[in-house]
């Protein structure tokens, strides 16, 4: 899709905005992103890597931190959780979307990366602990409530262990178990309603 609009700042001029393009740059930081950290990574790399000029990836982005964060955002696995529940799963069918999503997702050794450089950059950027804490939080209670119809704190810890779990086999998958084993293994341990409630 291509559009024309004038640019602030440009006096007036009318220039061709490409999502093309965009989405160019923003691949081709995330590939430069992953093999060099968020903040090792030139700017000039980004556009070697993309075959567009540096001006042109400021044309797009008007910081390095704005490009930073469009990365960041597509490296955690909100769109994951998001898009299982959109389509109206609950109990383990839903864990088992999120779950092959996930470490679907994950397999990826840029995406992995880019998590992993994410995860570390929360300090440093409000907005990608915004993002963390709402999957940690409001997405967890979601999620809680549509797997076990409740979201109490203690279906919010089985599905943060869940989530956690998940993590841990993305960092260092254990050779003797598939992910989709590992997924269902995860499962079977989840507190459904079935089983008896402590205290």
């Amino acid at each position: 899709m291509r559009r024309t609009e004038v640019q602030p700042g440009r006096e007036g001029r009318e220039t061709s905005y490409s999502e093309e393009v965009r989405e160019k740059i923003i691949k081709a930081s995330m590939h430069v992103f992953s093999k060099y950290g968020f903040f090792r990574a030139p700017v000039r790399l980004i556009a070697m890597e993309a075959d567009v000029s540096k001006g042109l990836v400021f044309w797009y982005f008007r910081s390095k931190d704005e490009l930073i964060l469009e990365v960041a955002h597509r490296s955690l696995p909100a769109d994951i959780i998001e898009e299982c529940l959109s389509r109206e799963l609950k109990g383990a069918e839903l864990l088992r979307c999120i779950g092959r999503g996930y470490l679907d997702k994950y397999r990826d050794e840029v995406l992995k990366n880019l998590l992993f450089h994410t995860l570390s950059s929360e300090t440093v950027y409000p907005r990608i602990r915004e993002e963390v804490r709402k999957i940690c939080r409001e997405r967890v209670q979601s999620v809680a409530a549509r797997v076990f119809g409740s979201a109490d704190p203690r279906y919010r810890v089985a599905i943060r262990s869940f989530f956690g779990a998940l993590l841990c086999y993305v960092l260092r998958p254990p050779p003797d178990i598939p992910a989709e084993k590992y997924v269902e293994i995860l499962i079977s341990q989840m507190p459904f309603k079935h089983q008896s409630k402590s205290p």
